[in-house]
């Protein structure tokens, strides 16, 4: 019960387990079918572990050897296909075994029918990758959920567990098509192109039918940026104040002039919120906050005609707000312990009443006062009823039942007259509007009527002061718009029948039993719960469930021979060994190890790290580590009788660290504190050509001791919007301050430059981002990135700091990081790394990027798909110096020269490889203008900044 937002979890790793969030679906249109939330979203996520955990018989000696890598095949393969087969198979079985869910509800219905009718039923590549373009995160659980039920109409239910199979035995991976004609008899491709003509023809058909009982309605489109344009209220002035998410820009509540025309920003908003106007002009809304690093909790909030916005209520798990015409209170919904209940407030969001009773078997959603503020309108939920429109007076007694059925009623809004009542029901399969009449004296209602007659779907009505007209969230292919219809609710016809998944005994043969059936409070009483209730411990999901093997790569110095460079010697060999991580299913604790053998010279590298949550804030651990450094070229030593003999020089580094993480996050931003303190040992040895230890020469000071101290400042309150090719309109920043003492130093080297290695420092970064509105399928975007470090004392010496190169990340596929880069501290791209070193560096870079291409493409069912593509123009600056230090024999000097400057260009693609998480694939030339060798072509994984 962290969070105000539905949603539920299936983790493999370290072991299966699933997490479900207790608040019930009441705030939209997708999740509203079920009859028991809980045993709907367990059902849910164990299909995805009985599904994702399955493996063949080389998966499972791999499984027997190595234990739950979090991997795909071969050991996990069902995590290597497509979202829409992961998440298609989970919502199918959703609705099979529960008699409700999206499968047999009506939104995922919608936005397949909707796309198959307007033109942009998507193909299966399209449907195969993950895109921003509607429907966005919605595509692999509508399609594939719908693609399934077709399948398993035609060829029986048994088949999805033979496909099952034949993905997890697969010796060669990523074969979909093999699989479904091992389970179905056919190919996904003709299979999806024979649904998609099948939808179609069904369109067609229901046109044609919806045609000759009313006619269609044909709504004016107030707005058509798409995506989200949800829930509009009409103010007393005409107005139309509603969330809207085009995608591009901030969620924001967005007010609209009467009869459409420009849409403008009244206050940025934390995702889709629900509003209702106050009498002086100002609208209160709802909206989710963290109110610590793990709690997420929805508030009420009002924003005046000026768009300054007030906070009403904190930590009140308020949503869903209406204010009454006269101002005097206000109505919402408030979630606590699994389910909710209705309350009033004050205007200023004080003195909070209950009006009904929490109970696990009821659910409210949209209350709605009437205009003469007597009575309330709402949609309740019982279970095994699904949501129906009822009418309560002030006290929260129930007064009418305005529907009685197993179809879902929602948004309950009133005529400004108080003669009507309107809500949204997908009574007939379609979302559509509907009212009665209500009587003015006891608000008993007449006899329903239906108001529109869409093919695609109606929801949210809301009907002008002046009575003339309806206003609505409809539904199209590429989202949700606000439109309206002249209000004419006498001319209203009688609403179609009820669809047959609504009948009773529909849905999958899930029948109404709300008598027979044991109310859900009962059920949940511990003594009716099976098995023994235990405190919490976290050692069974702790103990380590895999390992995996692990490799560092070999360290090699130049051979260097009379000044001249003669070869390269691995010194440090490459290692090999393992790494295993777990944490507990609460993330109380949680560790990983690491730890490599090299094969010659047994040298061990490794690191453990432990952190411990359980105080909430901040997050406090331990880590150790050791690991192995040379020197970039060998060393002469000089014997005593003359000779002489080429050494290498190496360090092994031990590391103990103790720290402490203290988080502050919001939904716009996050900032953290993080404080830690290490004790170093190393230790120096000197190699003889074979690399055996040598023994003619020796070191005064082979061991030091150091310890270090850090704290680090981080802030970011950067945006970055489904639609875009960057982070935008913000700032993010660290501060990194540090100091190192050497310790058991002899007085006489205390604060001598190469005796004395304590040193001081502080690096500073600042990134700061504007959107540019310009034509394009997203912003375009100015970058800038100021980077500056400063050192001081003996050990501050003139390598402390390098800047040049291009900054990029390891690719995670192989887990060998064949590619892709590394963190460069001082990046100037077309420089080489280290191009410059000292105690004092700087590097900055300035970027225009541009969208170029929302592909959205696959290649069939190759495990390939490219999202968009970006480009950007750059420049680069940076330069490092210092330090100048007197010693007894030279001087060693490292003066400030010319910055490194660079410009260039790079192309950026967003690619979802073998149909995991996305890949940023970035390339680019640099051109450096001042101490540069010529133009450097680079490939890299990830953003630049």
């Amino acid at each position: 019960d962290a969070s105000d937002a539905t949603n539920g979890l299936a983790f493999l790793f370290p072991r299966n387990w699933i997490m479900i969030g207790a608040p019930p679906p009441t705030d939209g249109v997708a999740l509203a079918f079920f009859d028991d939330w809980i045993e709907l979203v367990v059902v849910h996520e164990l299909a995805h572990i009985f599904h994702l955990d399955r493996t063949g018989a080389l998966g499972s000696v791999f499984r027997k050897v190595l234990g739950r890598v979090p991997s795909p095949w071969p050991l996990f393969p069902g995590i290597g296909t497509p979202r829409w087969v992961r998440e298609g198979l989970a919502t199918y079985y959703e609705s099979a075994l529960t008699g409700a869910g999206r499968t047999h509800g009506t939104f995922h219905d919608m936005v397949v029918r909707t796309a198959a009718a307007e033109g942009a039923f998507e193909e299966l590549d399209e449907v195969s990758g993950d895109s921003p373009v509607w429907p966005d995160g919605t595509r692999p659980y509508a399609y594939g959920s719908l693609f399934f039920e077709s399948l398993l109409e035609r060829h029986g239910e048994e088949r999805m567990d033979r496909f099952a199979d034949a993905v997890a035995d697969q010796w060669i991976p990523y074969r979909l098509n093999s699989a479904a004609e091992d389970a179905f008899g056919t190919d996904f491709g003709d299979a999806w192109q024979r649904w998609r003509a099948e939808q179609e023809d069904r369109v067609r058909a229901l046109r044609d039918s919806l045609s000759l009982r009313a006619p269609i309605t044909e709504p004016e489109a107030l707005t058509t940026a798409g995506r989200y344009a949800m829930g509009p209220r009409v103010g007393s002035d005409g107005r139309l104040a509603y969330a809207r998410s085009d995608g591009t820009s901030d969620a924001q509540v967005a007010l609209l002039e009467p009869g459409g025309g420009r849409t403008t920003k009244l206050t940025r908003s934390n995702g889709i919120a629900d509003l209702s106007w106050a009498p002086d002009g100002s609208v209160v809304f709802s909206q989710l906050e963290f109110t610590d690093p793990y709690r997420v909790r929805s508030d009420l909030y009002r924003v005046g005609p000026d768009g300054g916005a007030e906070r009403l209520t904190r930590g009140a798990r308020l949503d869903q707000p209406d204010v009454a015409r006269d101002g005097s209170a206000l109505v919402a919904v408030q979630q606590a312990r699994g389910t909710n209940r209705l309350v009033v407030l004050d205007a200023d969001g004080e003195g909070l009443r209950p009006l009904t009773a929490l109970d696990p078997d009821v659910h409210w959603a949209y209350p709605r006062f009437s205009p003469d503020g007597r009575w309330i309108a709402v949609s309740r939920w019982r279970t095994r009823h699904s949501f129906d429109v009822v009418i309560l007076d002030r006290r929260g007694r129930l007064r009418h039942r305005v529907t009685r059925d197993r179809a879902v009623d929602l948004a309950p809004a009133w005529s400004p007259d108080g003669r009507w009542l309107l809500w949204s029901s997908d009574r007939t399969g379609i979302w559509n509007v509907l009212a009665v009449p209500v009587d003015s004296g006891t608000a008993r209602p007449g006899a329903a009527v239906q108001l529109t007659n869409v093919i695609t779907g109606a929801a949210f009505p809301s009907v002008s002061p002046d009575g003339r007209w309806l206003y609505f969230s409809g539904y199209h292919a590429h989202g949700w718009q606000v439109e309206r219809v002249p209000f004419r609710p006498e001319k209203g016809f009688e609403p179609f029948p009820l669809d047959p998944r609504f009948r009773d005994g529909g849905g999958g043969g899930t029948s109404m039993r709300a008598a027979e059936d044991a109310p859900l409070a009962r059920r949940l009483r511990p003594d009716s719960v099976p098995g023994r209730i235990r405190s919490y411990s976290p050692f069974p999901t702790l103990w380590p469930h895999f390992w995996q093997p692990a490799f560092t790569s070999s360290q090699s110095s130049l051979v260097v021979e009379d000044g001249t460079v003669t070869g390269r010697t691995d010194v440090v060999g490459s290692g090999v060994g393992f790494f295993t991580a777990s944490r507990d299913a609460i993330g109380r604790h949680g560790y990983s190890v690491q730890a490599t053998v090299t094969p010659k010279g047994g040298r061990l590298q490794g690191f453990g790290a432990y952190s411990y949550a359980g105080l909430g804030n901040p997050v406090v651990g331990a880590s150790a580590a050791q690991s192995y450094d040379v020197a970039s070229s060998s060393l002469v030593g000089r014997a005593d009788d003359g000779s002489e003999e080429i050494l290498f020089l190496t360090e092994r580094e031990r590391t103990f660290t103790l720290f402490s993480n203290f988080v502050r996050r919001r939904f716009r931003s996050v900032s953290s504190v993080e404080v830690a303190g290490s004790y170093i040992r190393e230790r120096l040895e000197l190699l003889e050509r074979s690399l055996e230890r040598s023994t003619r020469f020796r070191l005064l000071r082979p061991t030091r001791q150091f310890l270090q101290g850090r704290v680090t400042l981080f802030g970011d309150n950067t945006r970055r919007h489904p639609f875009s090719i960057s982070r935008e309109d913000g700032l993010g920043a660290t501060l990194q301050l540090r100091a190192r003492e050497e310790i058991a130093l002899p007085d006489s080297l205390s604060g001598v430059a190469g005796g004395d290695r304590s040193f001081q420092d502080a690096i500073a970064r600042l990134r700061a981002f504007k959107s540019v509105p310009l034509p394009g399928f997203a912003n375009h975007v100015l970058a800038l990135r100021l980077i500056g470090g400063v050192g001081r004392g003996p050990g501050a010496d003139g390598f402390h700091y390098d800047v040049g190169g291009v900054t990029g990340s390891a690719e995670p596929i192989t887990g060998l990081e064949l590619f892709g880069g590394g963190s460069v501290l001082f990046p100037v791209r077309g420089f080489a790394e280290g191009e410059r070193s000292g105690r004092y560096a700087w590097s900055a870079s300035a970027e225009y990027r541009v969208p170029l291409v929302l592909a959205h493409e696959g290649a069939g069912l190759l495990p390939l798909f490219l999202d968009r593509i970006s480009g950007s123009l750059f420049l680069d600056a940076g330069n490092a110096w210092g330090p100048e230090l007197g010693l007894e024999s030279r001087r060693f000097q490292n003066p400030r020269l010319d910055p490194l400057v660079s410009v260039g260009g790079e192309v950026t693609a967003i690619t979802i490889p073998f149909f995991t998480s996305s890949l940023v694939l970035r390339t680019g030339l640099a051109l450096p203008l001042q101490g540069g060798k010529g133009v450097d072509w680079y490939l890299r994984l990830g953003t630049a900044f």
